[in-house]
């Protein structure tokens, strides 16, 4: 007999063994269901139903063995681990527990109840962090399905472990944040920092950060003592001179990297669920954003800076912000005919960014939305700040080349270059979705 045609076999079973114990008859309930599993050992309902009245009889280890049992049938559901980590939890085995749920978070990140019960788990073994960085995860990826909100959105049963981590996460959060950059602040005293100390307190929802230009909505952090400006002078930075003064050095070296259009990328990352249209569209035979990275998310591209030594010349003599795994993100920006980078918003207001044009033809703008295009000319920079939205369109017949690097506000103090850094890398190790350990 196939497993489906079992299954339907042993179903009027299993429907009277889930009625008896709904109707509170356990020991009823119980002998059906052992009577289920020794015919039918497959079978995951009968096991978990058994494990559950051994919890309630305080007996774990058989609880334990009978969800081992369960999972060899569907290893990668991930309730029956979080099942099987309080039973072994519950028998004293807490860091086998901690390692199976540790493996369930990385096969299945968005089940927030598996996040709840790690953070408990690293909490009872001492780990303090790592529990507030579960529960975080637990509490951010509940919500964004509109669940744990609030009472009526969060099971009763785990209404007080839900309150409990968030408590704990608000409090470890703002601890761990402003410690990021304490020894700044002791080293240039407090107001020195005033001004990240109140963009961490408004990260933190302390205050309602929200600009007051409502092109300006940074993604991720917002800076707000600073002027708040769509473009502004390339000049502020010290090194902008040197910059433009390679210009005819770092576009022919873009030029040869165009003659090899295999060596681009798209400049775009998806998610799952993301459209390229969303991002990139136009009426061209093949609208694209490409890119020839020489950092990006930080990490730096060898392979492409000794392919045009003297643009990674330049870009070595310069101060660029270094963030780990953020920042640079320095390219060849290349955008083909046809070509419309649809409206959106940058990560944070601490950085700018920069255009040194390469290859301009006709018909190319950037636009603030709601403000008026700004037409490239090339060797002349320009910087504009990208958490105003904003979006860029090739119209002609033929390719667009620029030079394009995030670099610091320039209106950022050096120690509070510093302290972002500091800041924002805490941040990214503490709420990081690969970061399970």
């Amino acid at each position: 007999m196939n497993q489906s045609a079992q299954a339907a076999s042993f179903q009027p079973r299993l429907v009277a063994a889930r009625e008896l114990a709904t109707s509170g008859q356990v020991l009823q309930a119980e002998a059906a269901y052992n009577g289920i599993l020794k015919e039918w050992p497959e079978s995951i309902e009968a096991a978990t139903a058994l494990a559950r009245f051994a919890m309630d009889r305080g007996d774990a280890m058989r609880a334990s063995r009978l969800l081992e049992r369960a999972r060899l049938q569907a290893p990668d559901e991930p309730q029956l681990a979080v099942n099987l980590g309080f039973a072994y939890a519950a028998s004293g085995r807490p860091a086998a527990a901690r390692t199976l749920l540790e493996q369930t978070v990385e096969r299945a990140p968005a089940f927030a109840q598996a996040w709840l019960h790690l953070g408990q788990l690293r909490d009872a073994m001492g780990d303090a962090r790592g529990a507030d960085r579960a529960w975080f995860q637990a509490i951010k990826r509940a919500q964004s399905r509109g669940e744990w909100m609030d009472e009526r959105s969060t099971p009763p049963w785990l209404l007080q472990p839900v309150l409990q981590a968030m408590a704990r996460v608000a409090t470890g959060r703002r601890q761990l944040f402003f410690a990021a950059f304490e020894a700044l602040r002791q080293q240039h005293g407090p107001d020195a920092l005033k001004r990240v100390d109140r963009a961490l307190t408004g990260y933190l929802r302390e205050w309602e950060a929200v600009p007051p230009d409502a092109r300006q909505r940074p993604k991720f952090f917002y800076f707000p003592d600073i002027p708040a400006t769509p473009y502004l002078d390339p000049y502020l930075q010290p090194w902008m001179q040197r910059l433009v003064d390679a210009y005819p050095a770092i576009r022919a070296e873009a030029l040869a990297v165009m003659a090899q259009p295999e060596q681009l990328r798209s400049f775009m990352t998806f998610k799952d669920g993301d459209r390229v249209q969303d991002y990139v569209s136009g009426d061209g035979p093949r609208p694209s954003w490409d890119a020839f990275f020489f950092y990006r998310h930080g990490k730096r591209y060898d392979e492409n800076h000794l392919r045009c030594p003297q643009t990674s010349a330049l870009l070595e003599s310069i101060e660029l912000c270094r963030i780990r795994d953020q920042a640079p993100e320095v390219c060849f920006s290349v955008l083909t005919p046809g070509s419309h980078i649809m409206p959106h918003h940058g990560v944070t207001n601490t950085r700018v960014v920069v255009h040194l044009p390469l290859v301009v033809p006709a018909n190319c703008a950037l636009n603030i939305v709601g403000g008026d295009p700004h037409h490239w000319q090339e060797g002349v920079p320009m910087m504009f700040d990208d958490t105003f939205q904003h979006e860029a369109w090739n119209r002609s017949d033929s390719t667009r080349v620029i030079l394009l690097m995030d670099c610091w506000n320039p209106h950022l103090t050096d120690v509070e270059r510093l302290a972002v850094k500091q800041l924002v890398e805490s941040i990214s190790d503490f709420e990081g979705e690969a970061k399970v350990g």
